[in-house]
């Protein structure tokens, strides 16, 4: 009974989603499409992405096999273009390369 309390508990604490506060893009990096492929790095030097995510800067990324990928970073750029402020909903995500923060969804507004 441990067990299964213990692994729900688990399953759900790992796939919780996180926001972090609004932000502008300060950067946008791309890379290799299954290597964090589209990156939006946060203006701010104190900010995060998700728990024990990159820090100083803080980005984020989008993969392009991700759902919805191309529409997310067509948005993604437009508001970088027009220096609109971003508000994420991460997924922290453990990699070979440490915690990453995947983008989920977000908010773009003024």
């Amino acid at each position: 009974m441990k067990y299964i309390i213990f692994l729900l508990v688990f399953c759900f604490s790992a796939h919780a989603t996180e926001n972090p506060g609004p932000f502008k893009i300060k950067e946008v990096y791309m890379a290799h499409p299954a290597n964090f492929h589209f990156r939006v790095i946060s203006d701010n030097p104190e900010a995060w992405h998700c728990h024990n995510g990159p820090k100083n800067p803080a980005w984020s990324f989008i993969n392009e096999a991700d759902p919805g990928s191309k529409g997310m970073m067509s948005a993604l750029l437009a508001a970088y273009v027009s220096n609109k402020t971003v508000t994420l909903v991460t997924l922290g995500v453990d990699t070979y390369a440490g915690r990453m923060c995947q983008i989920v969804e977000f908010k773009i507004s003024q």
